[in-house]
């Protein structure tokens, strides 16, 4: 399936880091950055959820808050066209990585088995305004 958006880490806001189940944890962000790929268009996916199989996660801080930088590494290689840049939707096995640094300095680490980025159906895209 090609994908429909490019998340961009930077910009969006993490609203939690839930354990859904044993050994499944959910990323929410609250507002995710993206371009969508047909247009172009730059704006905010919300609100989008990552789930993470198999996985344990390490932090230093609370789970919530702006992203300054993010990467998802699968097999050691960034899925999109760079690490800080991930294709939506997505569904991936492999030896997952998700290193988040919050605008808060928090640094979260999240490893996994398998990455799942579905868009809901109540998910809304909203075009950035900015200059």
């Amino acid at each position: 399936m090609p994908a429909a958006y490019f998340l961009h880490w930077p910009d969006s806001e993490l609203a939690s880091l839930t354990e859904v189940t044993p050994a499944t944890l959910c990323l929410r962000l609250s507002a995710a950055a993206c371009r969508r790929t047909d247009d172009g268009q730059e704006g905010y996916l919300h609100p989008l959820e990552l789930l993470f199989e198999g996985a344990t996660w390490r932090g230093d801080g609370p789970a919530l808050g702006g992203v300054a930088h993010a990467s998802l590494l699968l097999d050691g290689q960034p899925l999109g066209p760079a690490a800080h840049v991930l294709p939506l939707p997505l569904d991936r096995r492999g030896v997952v990585v998700c290193t988040l640094r919050l605008i808060s300095g928090t640094v979260l680490q999240i490893d996994a088995v398998r990455v799942v980025v579905q868009i809901a159906d109540a998910a809304r895209f909203q075009a950035s305004h900015a200059c």
